[in-house]
């Protein structure tokens, strides 16, 4: 076995026979090879015809336990020595494989239950942080719903559940089981090929959780200067006092609920079903969405462009604009939209808008 081994390493990278099963394969390869040469050497003079390729394929097939019998040893040495010896090998050699791939398999299930594998998915979403089961739900339903992510790979990083629950294994969710502050959680996850992540508060009810979020939103626009790509991040504080400091670590969007449910309240007591349209504006599942879109259409008046929505059989609504940082909502019709003014609108989908923004550079194009 040491000869053949010196052998296979010459032929093969010394790396491959560090594996179990490539170092069974191989020495079943070598027992194929001298059962069959003894079993050549002693049949050949009782079966006419007999060469050594037929050898070979004997001895293959009796130790698969497949036995087609078009060949079989007829001298006692042969079936008493080779024969016995070639099957009960090969079944021990079969049972050890079959054993070991069966292993090998449970052990990667465990490891991706338990969120132990290298993420190799590419253009995916990385939710770090596991409030509670309810809220990750709700998150992914969202992100699938929405037009532009709905077939990306969603990966759950944290190290407050041992093992994915079966409810977001069903939701294809992948898992990568540590603290999302460090970086090599965050490196195992492949969050240098992502396309976004998602910071959620730790814990809802506790303040100090919006430190965390602030050392994970740290090391994410650390990584992105390293790989020279931007990362959206939109991270979730618990305290609003918190936002500017969030706003610190460089991510691209802070939200906080604190005090916004008071004053979704009052609201609903003073216009009764505000709080239905709030909903559906929140949500991609059914409805108009509130889009912040870039346009080409700066120079124009805001009337223009109400009109020309107005009159577009998409369905879109022009509810404000975005300018140096602050939204302006309903803004005077003969505003004069800048350079860098973002659109707010209100539509089914994003695409509609750009719909509507390229027949109205057409027609600029046709009257010029």
């Amino acid at each position: 076995m040491a000869l053949f081994l010196q052998i296979y390493k010459r032929l093969f990278n010394n790396r491959l026979l560090k594996f179990r099963g490539v170092r069974v394969i191989l020495f079943a390869v070598t027992l194929n090879i001298m059962f069959g040469v003894l079993f050549y050497l002693l049949e050949r003079d009782v079966q006419e015809g007999l060469t050594l390729l037929d050898s070979l394929w004997w001895a293959m097939v009796t130790m698969t336990t497949v036995g087609y019998g078009d060949f079989y040893a007829q001298t006692p040495l042969g079936r008493f020595l080779i024969s016995y010896a070639c099957m009960l090998v090969g079944i021990g050699i079969i049972g050890y494989l079959v054993g070991g791939f069966a292993e090998n398999m449970l052990e990667h299930v465990s490891k991706k239950k338990r969120g132990l594998m290298q993420i190799k998915s590419t253009d995916h979403i990385i939710i770090c942080n596991y409030p509670h089961l309810e809220k990750i739900r709700r998150l992914v339903d969202e992100i699938r719903h929405s037009y532009r992510y709905r077939n990306n790979d969603i990966v759950l990083i944290t190290d407050m559940i041992e093992e994915l629950p079966q409810e977001l294994r069903e939701l294809d969710i992948k898992f990568v089981h540590g603290d999302p502050v460090r970086e090599d959680v965050l490196l195992r996850a492949n969050i240098n090929k992502s396309v976004g992540v998602f910071i959620l508060a730790r814990d809802p009810g506790s303040p100090t959780s919006d430190e965390k979020t602030f050392a994970i939103g740290t090391i994410i626009e650390l990584i992105e200067r390293e790989i020279n790509k931007p990362i959206r991040t939109v991270a979730e504080v618990v305290n609003k006092d918190n936002i500017r400091m969030m706003q610190r670590s460089r991510v691209d969007g802070v939200v906080s609920s604190d005090g916004i449910m008071d004053g979704l309240i009052v609201q609903e007591f003073l216009n009764p079903g505000v709080h239905d349209i709030v909903q559906q504006i929140l949500t991609n599942a059914v409805g108009c969405q509130f889009y912040i879109m870039e346009t080409k259409l700066h120079g124009r008046p805001i009337s223009e462009l109400q009109i020309a929505m107005l009159n577009h059989p998409t369905n879109v609504q022009l509810i404000g604009l975005s300018r140096g940082g602050k939204n302006i909502l309903s803004p005077p019709k003969d505003m004069i939209l800048e350079k860098d003014d973002r659109l707010i609108v209100l539509a089914e989908h994003r695409q509609d808008f750009e719909k509507v923004e390229e027949d109205i550079l057409a027609s600029s194009a046709k009257k010029n």
